[in-house]
């Protein structure tokens, strides 16, 4: 996927000319991956989150007691590894219990797991994150992580395979896992759309361009002018038909 804000490529479809009445309130978590493994039946406890033990609590019973989140679902094993939050990691088994080696960027770092369905993270963090471990190997579960402000015109900012999104009616942003909905298609979360998109509108939310403000080109005659709205980050907007 692109990198933050980068709408390059997408599509030229039609949009919701109702923007003047602009609402975004769409919901903060980020989405699931569509296919999240063939065991898709087995219960880990957690809601939509897949495997057969709960890597958050850690503990399974028998002669392998620990859960770990060391694959693309957890499994129970002996022993988990010893490495602590925040520490950079070079296997998906190197991280100590409840934690995981998430990838970032080129490099693993120990995350502390969550299932993005379910409240487990401290109140000054969400769920989030790709859900992609240091080997590659994606999973419905993410990691805790502190809200990550970032500019919408940027492509850098955020991990990849993440973009930058307007999450709040109050403008606030944030780096969420990267969709793909096209320009004029409905959506419901911020990052359903893809990235340069803003989700947005007055009776039906649909993906909307974002804009730079007194950029000369940042729409197309066809798209309208760059109108900022009470929920665009500074110096952006979105582009308005007339």
């Amino acid at each position: 996927m692109l990198g933050c804000g980068d709408d390059d490529g997408v599509p030229d479809a039609g949009r919701d000319a109702s923007v003047d009445a602009l609402v975004l309130d769409a919901p903060v978590g980020d989405a699931l991956p569509s296919d999240a493994g063939s065991d898709a039946g087995v219960d880990s406890g957690m809601p939509e989150c897949r495997g057969s033990c709960n890597p958050i609590e850690a503990s399974c019973e028998g002669d392998s007691p620990v859960c770990v989140l060391a694959a693309r679902t957890p499994m129970c094993v002996v022993e988990a590894g010893e490495l602590e939050e925040g520490t950079p990691c070079e296997s998906d088994a190197a991280c100590g219990p409840g934690l995981a080696c998430f990838l970032k960027r080129e490099l693993g770092v120990c995350g502390r797991i969550c299932c993005p369905s379910a409240d487990t993270c401290e109140a000054d963090e969400r769920c989030g994150g790709t859900g992609y471990l240091v080997s590659g190997a994606e999973t419905s579960w993410r990691e805790c992580l502190p809200p990550r402000p970032c500019n919408v015109l940027s492509t850098t900012e955020c991990e990849p395979m993440e973009a930058c999104y307007v999450v709040s009616s109050e403008g606030d942003t944030d780096c969420r896992r990267a969709g793909d909905a096209t320009l004029g298609e409905s959506c419901i979360e911020p990052n359903d759309c893809a990235p340069g998109l803003v989700c947005a509108g007055f009776f039906e939310q649909t993906c909307q361009k974002i804009c730079e403000l007194g950029a000369s080109g940042s729409c197309r005659a066809d798209e309208g002018a760059c109108v900022a709205y009470a929920q665009s980050p500074p110096g952006t907007g979105i582009c308005t038909p007339e």
